[in-house]
């Protein structure tokens, strides 16, 4: 009888091991998960900001460069437009960054 008690006692501590191995794989496989969604949280913000500079100095250039085709002023309104582009696109950038933030 003595063997059968060591045996069942045997089981059990290998039921509970096993429990413990399985908990411990779930919360690898969840602190993996979080770290894999944390590693690119930022990318999505990042490249918004940069779209947004990009899109202000684009359009700031078409209008200078429609405006010099038209007034025949060539270099001219597109130097300005693009500053104004470039300005407005870091401003942009500046309150899209306090946003994300959450300064105001």
């Amino acid at each position: 009888m003595s063997n059968k008690k060591k045996v069942g006692e045997i089981d059990d501590s290998l039921k509970e091991l096993t429990k413990k191995i399985d908990n411990i794989k779930k919360e690898n496989i969840n602190k993996s998960s979080k770290y894999q969604n944390k590693q690119f949280s930022g990318f999505s913000h990042a490249f918004k900001i940069v779209s947004d500079l990009f899109a202000n100095i684009l359009v700031g250039g078409a209008i200078g460069w429609t405006l010099d085709y038209y007034f025949n002023t060539k270099p001219i309104l597109l130097i300005i437009f693009l500053i104004i582009g470039f300005i407005s696109g870091i401003y942009t950038s500046y309150k899209s960054t306090k946003k994300l933030q959450n300064i105001e």
